[in-house]
């Protein structure tokens, strides 16, 4: 009997469901990055200006992972999913009619709202359902979802965005996002695991035994994406410096996504099989190591590709093997209040890293210093997942 028959498949296509729904996270935090110059003529404003529109997607991110997500061990998965997605695509269907700079921050604020509920909620929704064997795994590929969401929408934005404009493309990409509501109403159920037992309190959830992990964590996801958010703005402009075209340079970023996508995969498979604390450390020491090379190595462009792609590999793999080690700290009733948290709180390296990644490009730091800086966070990082307590998950306090 293969494993699949002996799990059963409701997990299966939970995963399934939830690596759609990152999708559309990813579609929705993207396409604002693909259309930023447009808006910018449209509302004639420089790019330092319309950064608080960013600015407010991330904090609206961290508002919904620390307030809304929790909501989801106290009334459900479920209804707090239907929230989150209706929320977010009439939030982006409300960008598309921005008449200003101000209106567009309310509506990515909102956005953001959904996006970092959305990301909270499904990875609780897919530990749920997952046998224990496989639940790293149900946890980290809806991840290699966000990536793929990313790419589609720069390949859709970049034929729709000279033929229909910005309206349009934020328009189509939140009534695709309303399209998912009734789906989701069709297809989720509460996780079996949750029982009739009552959620803990956020005090509970995070304090008592789990304090020391829930502090670890929240250093790994402020660190993790720090690095992550750093490279995510910056690829572009870095591989230019490294030497490639501008053309090439793109061609850069996009190996980098795909490096990203097949990490993730990578790394919930290997963490069905091996310690998900050791996976996420040697990943982003490796990771690390990339950096060095890619800062300070001279290489060719085939080989610089390389390194992007390995890049994306480590770097997206190992933050995003953190999904599953939070969710692996928390028991069920408290697993959303958990994610959330972690999620919410690590917003923060979300702000700090593109800060400090455009301060030593603006600087002219050398490539090499420039990466050895973020070499910092990612092996924090790697020191903190080892630290974390698996075992706090099954106590009372």
């Amino acid at each position: 009997m293969n494993p699949v028959e002996r799990v059963g498949r409701p997990w299966i296509s939970v995963t399934a469901l939830c690596f759609v729904l990152n999708m559309f996270d990813g579609v929705n935090i993207f396409t604002l990055t693909y259309v930023a110059p447009a808006l910018e003529h449209r509302f004639s404003i420089g790019s330092e200006a319309f950064s608080i529109v960013f600015s407010a997607g991330l904090a609206g991110m961290a508002l919904g992972g620390l307030l809304v997500a929790p909501q989801a061990d106290r009334i459900g998965r479920r209804p707090v999913l239907f929230v989150a997605l209706t929320l977010m695509g009439a939030a982006m269907v409300a960008s598309a009619y921005a008449p200003s700079v101000a209106w567009l921050c309310l509506a990515r604020l909102f956005v953001g709202v959904g996006i970092g509920t959305v990301l909270a909620s499904i990875s609780a929704l897919s530990a749920g359902f997952a046998p224990e064997r496989y639940r790293n795994t149900a946890v980290g590929l809806p991840q290699a979802g966000y990536p793929i969401g990313a790419t589609v929408a720069g390949f859709a934005t970049a034929w729709a965005l000279p033929l229909y404009g910005w309206s349009a493309v934020f328009l189509v990409a939140g009534l695709l996002t309303l399209a998912l509501v009734p789906l989701c109403l069709a297809l989720v159920r509460e996780p079996p695991e949750l029982g009739e037992h009552p959620p803990y309190s956020l005090s509970v959830a995070i304090a008592g035994r789990r304090l020391k992990s829930s502090l670890l964590l929240w250093l790994c996801t402020i660190c993790g994406f720090m690095a992550l958010y750093f490279i995510a703005s910056w690829i572009t402009k870095l591989a230019i410096q490294a030497g490639l075209p501008q053309r090439q340079a793109i061609i850069a970023s996009a190996i980098y996504s795909a490096g990203a996508f097949f990490g993730t995969v990578l790394t919930s498979f290997i963490a069905a099989r091996l310690d998900i604390r050791a996976v996420v450390s040697a990943t982003l020491v490796l990771a690390a190591a990339t950096f060095l090379i890619f800062g300070g190595v001279k290489m060719t462009v085939g080989w610089t590709l390389v390194v992007c792609f390995l890049i994306g590999v480590t770097l997206q793999g190992g933050v995003n093997g953190v999904y599953p080690l939070v969710a692996g700290a928390y028991p069920a009733r408290a697993r959303a209040t958990g994610l959330g948290w972690a999620m919410g709180v690590g917003r923060i390296g979300a702000v700090i890293g593109p800060m400090i990644g455009g301060w030593a490009l603006n600087r002219g730091l050398p490539l090499a210093a420039t990466f050895a800086i973020f070499c910092i966070p990612l092996l924090v990082t790697a020191t903190a997942a080892i630290g974390v307590d698996p075992a706090a998950a099954r106590t009372a306090q």
